[in-house]
């Protein structure tokens, strides 16, 4: 029993000893003397010749002997060796990650509702009841990526300011803060997501008198969905009428405009859905949307035309498509956008037709958070 148990201790030294041997011949062929490697491969060819199945123990035992006192120097690692290689994994795997989002999956956070109910942006919702208790929240964060947010007037006291913070005054993450005369409570998010449709959920007010336990805000934030954006898939073909895509708000000057005056510099991404393609006659007969003289056929515009499910039909333009008799050729390689929250979308129907230069991709895939709109984009 003794010698079966020195002879798996002795075949899993080798094996530790023949992969380390691999692994330094393979990292460092381009960086190590010829002598060096060479010492390495007939290293290697004895660790080898000791695992196979036709060598005894006692040629086992001799050659085990034979690597530690000849090739003892080749299996000795500086102490940096592991940091090293740990660094080298490590860039790897952020070379490979920053090329796949470059040229492949790209992630997308959707900020707002245009494209409601088939994808969600931030959603903030005033609350009746306290926060639920400390697993719900973390379950409800991690899964749903839902948020509860209240503050509390600790005693008496004049409200001097509302305003965005940081974190302990110096960790980058944007904070609500409730100052008053002798007390401060902090929201754990920013005031432009602590609204919902421009109204203020928190309601605190500068000079306002409050008292001890007045809520001052009780509300709760769910994330927007989080996707990927498949950037292959528009460089084998062009888009389908009726796919959610992405692009770039580069050049479309009635977005940039709008922008600008909101002191947004350089070009956004915006997702809607590609429902008409260049060439295409468009008009919109509430709640139809039109192309070429007949009611869009694809699903999904049919969907939205339904008015069934959370989807309210398509809705006219402010700029194009103003009335029913309107219509709107779309210029040759050009495509129209439009979201499906027709009524709640600032879409081609205000700007206009997006370029073909400025397509990102197509919406993929939604990844989080785990709600029913997890999955494949339709």
């Amino acid at each position: 029993m003794i010698f079966f148990g020195q002879a798996r201790a002795e075949r899993k030294h080798l094996k530790a000893i023949e992969h380390f041997l691999r692994k330094r011949s393979r990292y460092g062929r381009d960086v190590l003397p010829e002598k060096t490697l060479t010492r390495l491969d007939e290293a290697e060819r004895m660790a080898k010749e000791a695992l196979g199945w036709g060598t005894g123990g006692e040629r086992r035992g001799e050659i085990l002997r034979r690597l530690e006192t000849q090739f003892g120097d080749l299996l000795r690692t500086d102490k940096h060796h592991g940091r090293r290689e740990n660094a080298e994994v490590a860039l790897v795997a952020i070379a490979l990650a920053l090329g796949v989002r470059a040229y492949f999956l790209q992630p997308f956070k959707i900020p707002t509702h245009s494209m409601r109910p088939t994808l969600l942006g931030i959603l903030t919702e005033p609350e009746n009841q306290p926060p639920p208790s400390w697993p719900v929240r973390i379950f409800d964060l991690v899964w749903l990526g839902k948020s509860w947010h209240r503050a509390v007037a600790p005693r008496d006291g004049t409200i001097v300011s509302v305003r965005e913070g940081r974190l302990f005054g110096v960790i980058p993450w944007t904070t609500t803060e409730i100052v008053a005369d002798g007390w401060t409570e902090t929201i754990w998010t920013g005031l432009k997501q602590s609204s919902e449709d421009g109204s203020r959920i928190i309601k605190a007010r500068a000079g306002d008198r409050v008292k001890a336990g007045e809520v001052l805000a009780n509300f709760s934030s769910t994330s927007g969905d989080h996707l990927f954006v498949n950037k292959v898939l528009y460089q084998l073909r062009k888009p389908y009428r009726g796919e959610t895509f992405v692009f770039t708000t580069d050049g479309i000057e009635g977005i940039e405009s709008g922008l600008r005056l909101r002191g947004i510099q350089g070009s956004q991404y915006y997702i809607k859905r590609c429902v008409a393609l260049g060439g295409d006659r468009l008009q919109v007969r509430p709640p139809i949307l039109w192309i070429n003289g007949q009611p869009a056929l694809d699903w999904a515009c049919q969907r939205v035309a339904a008015q069934k499910n959370g989807y309210g039909g398509y809705t006219l333009g402010p700029t194009y498509l103003t009335n029913p008799e309107d219509s709107y050729q779309v210029p040759g390689k050009d495509y129209w956008a439009m979201g499906d929250n027709s009524g709640n979308s600032y879409d081609s129907r205000g700007w206009g037709p997006v370029p073909s230069r400025n397509l990102v991709g197509k919406g993929a895939f939604v990844y989080w958070p785990f709600s029913k709109r997890w999955g494949v984009i339709h």
